[in-house]
Parts: structure tokens; C-alpha cells; sequence
């Protein structure tokens, strides 16, 4: 008898602990998710307000515009012998526009962070791969 009543001490003591981790748990991820939609809210007003300043500065279209020139392969830079950036991350620049170093060097933090998806907590991340691109930018020259 003695062994049924520890048996079913423990296992209720077990789940009242389970009960707790998860609860500790559970409200910690749900912190997390509302952080992280505070963050992306921010970031859609600051980009919705980067396409109406663009909207409103954008003048109208020359009907008779010389074509702009393509850019040559030659002149673009291997973005990848950055310290922390790989493929994915020189597709997104070169889909931004950004080929070399000096253009690299030219973003500002925010800039960067918006082109790459980087979360304003990796700030130093995207510092980071600023200066090496001036370090990159100064050695090329």
C-alpha cells in the first residue's frame, strides 16, 4: 500500500512540474512572438514610409531616355570573401543592386538590414560586414 501511495505521490508531483516547465515555457515563446511582430510592425511603417517618400520623389518618366548601361561582369566583386556572407546573402545584395565593395561600403546600418532581412538586434552583425566591405572597398583601390 505504502508503495501505490509514492507511486502516485510522484506521479502526481510529476505532472505539477510539467505543468510549470510548460507554462515557463509557453509564456516565454509567446513573449518572443509578440516581440518579433513588434519588430516586423515597425519595419513594414518604416518601409511603407520609404515607398511614399519614393512615390512622392519620383519624377516623371523622360519619354526619350538614353537606355542606362548594363553593368559588366568584370566590375562586379566576389561579395562572399566577406566574413559572414554567403550565397544567399549576395543574391539579396545584387538583387538590391549592390556589386562591389565600394557600393557595399556606401550602405548605412539600416540600409543593410533592410536589403538582408537582419533584425535590428544584429545590429553588430550588419556593422560587421560594413567595415570589412571598407576594409575591402580601401584594399581594391
Amino acid at each position: 500500500m505504502k508503495v501505490l501511495r509514492v507511486f502516485f505521490l510522484g506521479f502526481v508531483y510529476g505532472l505539477f512540474m510539467k505543468y510549470i516547465i510548460d507554462e515557463i515555457f509557453v509564456r516565454d515563446h509567446l513573449r518572443m512572438i509578440a516581440n518579433e511582430n513588434t519588430v516586423l510592425r515597425e519595419r513594414i511603417q518604416e518601409l511603407e514610409a520609404r515607398a511614399a517618400q519614393r512615390v512622392q520623389s519620383t519624377p516623371p518618366p523622360i519619354p526619350h531616355s538614353e537606355p542606362t548601361p548594363t553593368r559588366s561582369v568584370n566590375s562586379k566583386d566576389d561579395l562572399k570573401l566577406i566574413k559572414g556572407i554567403g550565397p544567399q546573402m549576395e543574391k539579396k545584395l545584387n538583387e538590391a543592386g549592390v556589386y562591389t565593395f565600394d557600393e557595399l561600403s556606401r550602405l548605412t546600418t539600416s540600409d543593410l538590414q533592410m536589403i538582408l532581412g537582419i533584425s535590428k538586434r544584429a545590429t553588430q552583425n550588419a556593422d560587421n560586414l560594413l567595415t570589412q566591405a571598407r576594409k575591402l572597398a580601401k584594399e581594391k583601390r
